[in-house]
């Protein structure tokens, strides 16, 4: 208790808006330290190709979906906006058509 009376008023400030804006033990924060680690460990292999690289950003390995910033409502439509290109892509390919049409 000594600490908290003799600290500065600024300092105090600063320690009080972190731990209850910032909130380092939030699940938002443990998430992206987990998908940034999963991303380090991933992209350390070396078996990625350079192509890729932009499916494995912290938002895609987010397998909770509490980095992104969109409703429950947009992550699903977007979601099934992804699998429904994927289908018609592979799809196309297994007909032996390129997917720009020629």
């Amino acid at each position: 208790m000594d600490e908290l009376c003799t600290m500065p008023f600024n300092l105090f400030v600063h320690l009080y808006v972190y731990e209850e804006i910032v909130n380092p033990s939030s699940a938002k924060v443990e998430q992206i330290r987990h998908t940034e680690l999963l991303q380090a460990i991933w992209l350390s292999t070396g078996n990625i190709k350079k192509e890729d690289i932009h499916k494995f950003s912290i938002t895609e390995l987010d397998s909770l979906n509490l980095i992104s910033m969109k409703t429950i409502k947009e992550q699903s439509d977007e979601r099934e906006k992804r699998i429904a290109e994927q289908q018609k892509n592979n799809m196309l390919n297994w007909m032996g058509i390129k997917s720009n049409g020629k």
